[in-house]
C-alpha cells in the first residue's frame, strides 16, 4: 500500500520539476566594489542582479523545494540583493564626491 502511494508522489515530483521553466540558479553573479566601480560595471551588475532575482523568484514559484530549501534560497536572494544595494549606494556616494570637486 505504501508503495502505491509513493509512486504517484514520486511522479508528481518529477512532473513539477519538469514544468519549472528555469533551473535552480547555480551561483550568484559577482558584484563590483562600489567604491572603485565604473558606470559600465555598475550597469552590468544591475542587469546581472535583476536577471538573478528573476530566475530565483521564478524557481521559487515552481514549488519544487521543501520549506527549508525554499527559505534558504529566499534568504540567499535577500542577502545578495542587500549586498548589491550596498555596492550601488557606495558607487552613488563615489559619484557624489566626484561631482562636488
Amino acid at each position: 500500500m505504501k508503495t502505491l502511494i509513493a509512486i504517484p508522489l514520486l511522479l508528481a515530483t518529477f512532473t513539477a520539476q519538469a514544468a519549472c521553466p528555469v533551473k535552480r540558479p547555480a551561483a550568484q553573479p559577482l558584484l563590483p566594489d562600489g567604491e572603485a566601480a565604473t558606470t559600465q560595471e555598475i550597469q552590468q551588475a544591475r542587469k546581472a542582479a535583476e536577471s538573478y532575482r528573476l530566475q530565483v523568484e521564478t524557481y521559487l514559484g515552481c514549488g519544487v523545494m521543501n520549506r527549508r530549501q525554499h527559505y534558504r534560497l529566499l534568504t540567499q536572494l535577500e542577502m545578495f540583493m542587500e549586498n548589491y544595494n550596498r555596492e550601488l549606494t557606495e558607487f552613488q556616494g563615489q559619484e557624489t564626491l566626484v561631482a562636488e570637486k
